[in-house]
């Protein structure tokens, strides 16, 4: 699927950054099978394209997404739990992806471009999910955050009860999951969950030059290596994880990035690797 037939989000890039931004503000980014599906073309389409090296996904208008279509979840609850899966063909997984990654849901962890949830508004169920398999979490600082599954009678849905313990420990995950309070953004930075809050309106602005910096200062190499490390490297023993970065770190040391590191450092100047 080309991004030309997105039709709930919208693909820019520049400047070495993908902004993917979920496009129903009429139902406030509710979680469907369709975005699902284009979500992850999208991800495979930064994956592959050499001209990428990070990804910020945010909500049009006033929220990130409010979770799951309620009135997808009606007709599920009233047809007993039964639900056609949206028929559509999908892009692979990364060949190096270990089983528990290769789920739409976790297929964020299993590509090689970081991806920072610029999260604005009220981002609930579903939606804390996509949040939470991104690689960072920027808030805006009215956003309001919330599991909301204990409410409607779910478990954690999608493995976040494996990944949000990683993100704020057993008992922070333990009281958002049982309670499905509403959390400021204050809140979720105190507990680890945000990395950064920001004024509302600067929020959009303010992760996407975070995202240029980043793309532009660091290797795009190192962002691929050192993504792999964090998030495959993690199913496999240290052992490994050790004699691949080993192996790894030989190779780098011939690659061009390498060469405009220390060209950098040489001549006092910020690294620019979009230039090389």
């Amino acid at each position: 699927m080309r991004s030309s037939e997105f039709v709930e989000l919208r693909y820019e890039v520049e400047s070495g950054v993908a902004l993917v931004t979920v496009d129903r503000p009429e139902r406030h980014n509710a979680w469907g099978g369709r975005t699902a599906v284009e979500y992850r073309w999208a991800l495979h389409h930064a994956h592959t394209d050499p001209d990428v090296r990070v990804v910020v996904v945010t909500g049009a208008g006033a929220d990130f997404s409010v979770g799951a279509d309620t009135a997808l979840l009606g007709r599920i609850s009233d047809d007993g739990g039964r639900y056609r899966a949206e028929e559509a063909e999908l892009p692979p997984f990364p060949d190096d992806a270990p089983p528990a990654l290769r789920h739409n849901h976790t297929y964020p962890l299993a590509i090689s471009t970081p991806v920072i949830a610029a999260i604005n508004g009220r981002c609930a169920g579903v939606g804390l999910v996509v949040a939470t398999y991104a690689d960072l979490r920027f808030a805006a600082d009215d956003a309001r955050i919330t599991t909301s599954f204990a409410r409607l009678g779910l478990p954690a849905e999608y493995g976040i009860g494996w990944i949000l313990p990683r993100l704020v420990g057993v008992a922070g995950a333990a009281q958002l999951l049982y309670t499905s309070a509403i959390v400021d953004a204050a809140e979720a930075f105190r507990l680890g969950l945000v990395q950064r809050v920001v004024p509302a309106a600067e929020l959009v602005p303010a992760t996407l030059e975070f995202a240029r910096r980043l793309a532009r200062e660091s290797s795009g190499e190192s962002l691929r290596m050192m993504k792999r490390q964090l998030f495959v490297d993690a199913w496999e023993d240290l052992e490994t994880a050790y004699i691949r970065s080993v192996e790894e770190m030989n190779r780098a040391v011939a690659h061009p990035d390498m060469r405009e590191g220390l060209a950098a450092l040489r001549e006092r100047r910020p690294t620019d690797f979009l230039r090389r």
